[in-house]
């Protein structure tokens, strides 16, 4: 008889592909969405608890539901014979969305013989190849486990020195150590203030840029979803001293989704903090969340060192 699995997916699309595959006949497909790198994800809250947290922060405090049957979906694991995580292993959502499961389920004492991770985007791939990728994922290890507990704690701090201690450490993780680099990149460069996903949007605006056409780039190059990087182009426009412009009339809100099709262009400002000649922090300050450290103001305790390839800390940060 075939084993009655739960295949907790990295989003619609990989789980749309389970379904065509005809997983769904032999246990449940539950997709688990939540894009982990960007607002607050404080610790010492439950799932349910921090579901409510997130789902509050997705829908600007409308409501706080969003995560309630994907929570009560994943109690359900004692109803399955095997447990399948499908995360690709480059990529920073999937790696926060793996270290979360799996340290959940480490406080379960569920045993790590319970699992397989499939290292890929299933959305990615057809059908027909579901079936020899899925039987090519490897088994969880009890190490690993402890590890993703590990780094699920200490992305969860008001403070990053937790993650700088984790990366001095053996990773066993594949993928683990590129995603914690990459999270401590969009903490303000020590040079323009800028986060390297930040930079990266902002130099794609050459002359006029839709911004449509600036996060597109982004997007193919990135494994980030495109909310954040709007959601960064409207900072930019809004900001007391602004990096881009309107270069063309635009009558819309700036949060509606007009603003998607609006044509940008770098401001002088914006051109001299590409330069490494103003700091976009200490012009503008910052509001952003990445996991429990709230990075608010113009003056952070924490820059990332593009020279050093290091987080760098200021004053007594600690």
């Amino acid at each position: 008889m075939e084993p009655r699995t739960l295949h907790i997916v990295d989003g619609d699309s990989t789980g749309g592909t389970l379904r065509a595959a005809g997983f769904h006949k032999h246990g449940t497909i539950l997709v688990w969405r939540d894009a982990l790198y960007t607002g607050p994800v404080p610790a010492g809250l439950t799932l349910a608890r921090l579901g409510r947290v997130r789902s509050r922060f997705w829908t600007n405090g409308k409501r706080q539901t969003e995560f309630a049957q994907r929570d009560a979906a994943v109690e359900t694991y004692a109803d399955y014979d095997k447990v399948a995580l499908w995360f690709g292993r480059n990529c920073v959502l999937c790696q926060l969305s793996l270290i979360q499961v799996l340290s959940w389920f480490r406080d379960k004492h569920v045993t790590a013989t319970r699992f397989t991770w499939v290292a890929r985007h299933g959305g990615e791939l057809p059908p027909q190849d579901i079936s020899r990728v899925f039987a090519s994922g490897r088994r969880i290890t009890s190490a690993q486990m402890g590890l993703a507990d590990r780094a699920w704690l200490a992305f969860r701090q008001p403070s990053p020195s937790g993650l700088v201690r984790l990366l001095k450490t053996d990773l066993t993780i594949p993928g683990l150590r590129l995603a914690l680099v990459r999270l401590l990149q969009e903490y303000p460069s020590a040079r323009d203030g800028l986060s390297r996903l930040e930079r990266t949007l902002l130099r794609q605006i050459g002359g006029t840029t839709r911004a449509a056409v600036a996060v597109g780039t982004v997007i193919a190059r990135e494994s980030v979803g495109d909310v954040l990087l709007f959601d960064m182009l409207r900072s930019f426009i809004t900001a007391r001293h602004p990096l881009l412009h309107f270069a063309e009339p635009f009558s819309g809100r700036v949060s509606s989704s007009r603003f998607n099709g609006s044509a940008l262009a770098l401001t002088d400002t914006g051109r001299q903090v590409l330069r490494g000649k103003a700091d976009h922090i200490a012009i503008n300050g910052i509001d952003r969340w990445i996991g429990g450290m709230h990075l608010k103001g113009k003056r952070v305790p924490w820059r990332w060192d593009q020279r050093l390839g290091m987080l760098v800390a200021l004053g007594n940060a600690a």
